[in-house]
């Protein structure tokens, strides 16, 4: 999908208007009124790509000269929205032009625990094997609200076969650090995300996940870790963990992880959506930057943790709460110079962006009486590099994806 210089200026201005949320209800005069001209607007959008598939929480693997996305795709009109997605995937060379190449992996019956969806993850290549790892969940209750882990593998980036019938991580029932939301009934464990560290040679998960404490805000970013790419995974306490007494912890959950090392810290970015934090948080910060689309920044000195925000006062990336995108990620599309892309989903219309129409903008300065390197500032905005920035090339079906006759369809257990 091609938004234009419209497109993106009403996107932009709605994103700091509430949406409506199942769990709460609407507080004042003001908020359900904002709440049913975001849908308005929003549904004027949507009705201008009629017959595009509901697309969200992309991925994206960098292979030599080769971009290759991954993301989901689930049902217009299915209520929750996100009770049924399968994998789809997409590569290119320039991020402008992507090939279609249909579904990379698709729900398995036979499985209780992801007979419903297959839900986001990431993919790593190591070997000459790309590993993909996602989360899932199941058809029915009880396995409709529970989440676990799975790895698939492929030797050519496009044909994915299950590793295991089993979960390749999920906790206990009696795990310690680790529980189910005292608030929605939901078990959070999803968006693994792999970091290697060079260090130790140990390969570390970073997990959307729930600790296990008192209160409805209990939002965390799990943890394991393994010496091998496909595990065994060991738990270990949350990256970033609620507080015992959670009553004003901000967060009910965090998503779409990534750690970046850089400056000599381990950074942490997540999202949440803005009807999922803490009203007693929200009262207590200046939350104007606090939309949808806002993306946090936690540091740390080690892998494990514990993560902190960059700043007490201000972590939210500068931008980011403007782009309209949720689960904004990072992307590395060179050494030399060094530059990052962001991307993300337009969360309104369900729609990808996956150009390079988001430059990020990393500055470090450094101490000059100490010598040391600081953390600097860091900031999303419209890349100016290229024709017609606001012409941002996302999902569409067909036209920019060229459909590709050797599609995947669903994947097979190899083991």
């Amino acid at each position: 999908m091609r938004l234009n210089k419209l497109q993106q200026k009403i996107i932009s201005i709605l994103e700091p208007l509430p949406i409506k949320n199942e769990h709460l209800a609407p507080t004042g005069i003001i908020e359900p009124l904002q709440i049913r001209i975001g849908e308005t607007v929003t549904g004027v959008l949507r009705s201008l790509r009629r017959g595009q598939p509901m697309v969200w929480d992309p991925w994206i693997l960098k292979d030599g000269d080769i971009y290759r996305l991954f993301y989901l795709e689930g049902l217009e009109g299915q209520i929750p929205w996100w009770t049924i997605s399968k994998i789809c995937g997409a590569i290119s060379t320039d991020m402008k032009q992507w090939q279609y190449l249909g579904t990379i992996l698709e729900p398995e019956p036979a499985n209780d625990w992801e007979s419903g969806r297959v839900c986001a993850g990431c993919t790593y290549k190591e070997d000459g094997v790309y590993y993909l790892f996602y989360s899932a969940g199941g058809k029915e209750p009880p396995h409709l609200r529970n989440e676990a882990i799975g790895l698939a593998t492929s030797t050519d980036g496009i044909h994915f076969s299950r590793y295991s019938h089993r979960p390749l991580l999920m906790p206990e029932k009696d795990d310690s650090w680790y529980g189910r939301s005292n608030w929605t009934g939901h078990f959070h464990w999803r968006d693994p995300y792999i970091f290697k560290d060079e260090h130790t040679g140990n390969y570390y998960m970073f997990i959307c996940a729930g600790s296990k404490v008192s209160g409805n805000f209990q939002g965390c970013v799990g943890l394991a870790v393994a010496d091998k790419i496909s595990g065994p995974y060991k738990l270990l306490p949350p990256a970033v963990e609620a507080p015992v007494n959670a009553s004003d912890w901000p967060y009910y959950h965090l998503e779409r992880p990534q750690v970046i090392y850089k400056n000599g810290k381990y950074n942490l970015f997540f999202s949440c959506f803005k009807q999922f934090f803490n009203p007693n948080w929200l009262q207590k910060v200046k939350h104007k930057r606090v939309t949808n689309s806002s993306l946090y920044w936690y540091i740390a000195d080690n892998i494990a943790g514990p993560y902190e925000p960059v700043d007490n006062d201000e972590y939210i990336v500068k931008g980011s709460e403007k782009t309209g995108m949720y689960g904004t990620n990072f992307l590395q599309i060179s050494d030399e110079p060094e530059e990052f892309i962001a991307y993300g989903w337009y969360h309104r219309i369900h729609a990808l962006e996956v150009s390079k129409a988001f430059q990020v903008i990393w500055k470090h300065s450094c101490d000059r009486s100490s010598n040391q390197q600081q953390l600097g500032n860091l900031e999303i905005s419209l890349s100016r590099s290229h024709i017609n920035p606001l012409e941002s090339v996302g999902y569409s079906r067909p036209g920019l994806f060229l459909k590709n006759p050797a599609s995947s369809r669903g994947g097979s257990v190899t083991k």
